[in-house]
């Protein structure tokens, strides 16, 4: 007769304590905690710091994710409970700030006009961070040229740029509808043509001309952008001369 009471007696206690370790987790809340910003050459980086749990696919949905038309950047988090006590960073020409809502938080980032031309983000984990990189718009300088995507997403094995004509190919992985678009920059930033394209078999190419312009640099670039929101998901890059 005791053994059963003494099972039932261990079994109470054991749940006691589960419940005990437990009871922190079940409340803990999605907080942003920090904001942190720094400099690489292709882009600025903006780092915001969470507890309490993960950022998972989905809750992050940009509403402006252009930022080369006015500077502007959001992108809100939604959840449940979703906190922040980050307080406001003004570094490396980016102004960046988080917006309590209810049941979100705001991520609104600013920056000078045409100073940046995408804005892309991910998550990581041990510890728990969003990244936001906001890429600069002016043609990239050493160390900022892309020719592989993060992940192989794209590639650029090829390029000519003529006065008048652009020929590049390159290579894609796992592109929603292996889609992309080729695009030729100014020196300015400014899109001065562009071109989609749909990879075959995993391989891209394009071809086409373009309007006269004065000799410059230039960024030949090809992108896909996220079929969610317009945020960047893959990007490939050089400086090339153009016009003339």
């Amino acid at each position: 007769m005791l053994a059963p009471m003494r099972r039932l007696l261990i079994a109470f206690v054991v749940s006691l304590v589960g419940g005990a370790v437990l009871a922190p987790q079940a409340s803990a809340v999605l907080t942003a905690r920090e904001i942190r910003i720094g400099d690489h050459p292709g882009f600025v980086r903006v780092v915001v710091d969470f507890t309490g749990g993960r950022v998972e696919p989905g809750e992050v949905v940009a509403t402006d994710p252009n930022p080369f038309a006015d500077g502007f950047v959001r992108l809100p988090l939604t959840r449940a409970g979703v906190r922040t006590t980050a307080d406001p960073v003004r570094d490396e020409g980016v102004f960046a700030r988080i917006a309590q809502g209810s049941g979100k938080i705001t991520i609104r980032l600013t920056g000078r006009d045409r100073r940046f031309k995408y804005v892309g983000y991910f998550a990581q984990h041990t510890p728990e961070r969003l990244v936001l990189d906001l890429y600069k718009a002016r043609p990239p300088v050493a160390g900022a040229a892309i020719l592989r995507g993060r992940g192989g997403c794209l590639r650029l094995t090829d390029r000519t740029v003529t006065r008048r004509h652009v020929d590049a190919e390159g290579r894609e992985r796992n592109l929603f509808e292996h889609s992309l678009v080729v695009r030729l920059r100014r020196s300015g930033g400014r899109i001065h043509r562009q071109k989609a394209e749909t990879a075959f078999q995993r391989r891209w190419s394009t071809s086409f001309d373009y309007p006269a312009a004065r000799r410059q640099d230039g960024t030949l670039e090809a992108v896909a952008l996220s079929a969610k929101d317009g945020t960047l998901d893959c990007i490939v890059q050089v400086r090339v001369r153009m016009g003339g």
